[in-house]
């Protein structure tokens, strides 16, 4: 797979692209690019151009462009994520990781019990999704929104979507309505601490549904990644096909023959 960068100002009738600062970085200091080996370049919004590169300069690289790509990569669910603010770089992970995922949305939300000495990161959240863009193979970049409040962002919820809070004072398990189509699923994951029990009386009241993750105690970062792999599997793209179903079972079989 070619190496890939984002670029949000590119459209689909680009023949050439100039890149600088740390997309030349990285492509010409640390991947050390030859003239003629390919590029895939996204705008982090859908598109993705095949190019290769022309020269390499000191100040910029130039690259031609080959044509549009078509990749298939992004889960037909559309995953946002409602995360309090967690401390130190645990908002990096969360970030990186459900990025690679397939989420679309991230919502850094102040509660009761977060942290809100984040120092303005958001430039810095903005980057850690890209560069997961990009690790991932994924089409898109996630949006990550700046910070803002649970009501703010309750405002913005449309109807039709699945609202699942994932709260560590639940004992009961999730039930997902695993029969139905689900294109849009937003959950809500606490600080360390986690929601308190006004705000958890609140997203009820929004229509969210609650659950919890197991009997184990999971750190704040753990549950946010779980349960993006969870609404993934469910309804998304990580379920395991009926031939993958099949073969696994034949494989076990086999080696229980063997054994």
């Amino acid at each position: 797979m070619p190496p890939r960068i984002v670029l949000t100002s590119i459209g689909p009738d680009d023949r050439e692209l100039t890149v600088t600062g740390r997309n030349l970085r990285y492509l010409r200091d640390v991947l050390r690019l030859a003239p003629g080996e390919e590029v895939t370049v996204l705008d982090g919004r859908g598109l993705a151009l095949k190019t290769v590169v022309r020269r390499a300069g000191r100040k910029h690289l130039v690259l031609d462009v080959m044509g549009i790509c078509s990749l298939e990569t992004e889960s037909p669910l559309r995953l946002v994520l409602i995360q309090g603010l967690l401390k130190g770089d645990k908002m990096d992970l969360v970030i990186q990781k459900t990025t690679e995922l397939g989420i679309n949305e991230i919502f850094p939300v102040v509660t009761g019990r977060s942290q809100v000495r984040f120092s303005r990161k958001l430039d810095h959240w903005r980057r850690v999704a890209e560069e997961a863009t990009r690790q991932s193979g994924r089409l898109s970049v996630p949006e990550v929104h700046d910070v803002c409040r649970l009501e703010d962002v309750f405002g913005c919820i449309g109807d039709g979507a699945l609202k699942v809070l994932f709260h560590e004072g639940e004992e009961k398990g999730l039930d997902l309505p695993v029969q139905v189509k689900c294109p849009v699923a937003y959950y809500m994951v606490g600080p360390e601490g986690g929601f308190t029990a006004d705000e958890v009386q609140q997203a009820e009241a929004e229509g969210f549904v609650t659950g919890g993750l197991g009997r184990r105690i999971l750190r704040a970062e753990t549950a946010s990644i779980a349960g993006a792999a969870i609404l993934q599997f469910v309804f998304g793209d990580l379920a395991p096909t009926a031939s993958a179903l099949s073969t696994g079972s034949t494989a076990g079989r086999r080696s229980e023959a063997a054994g």
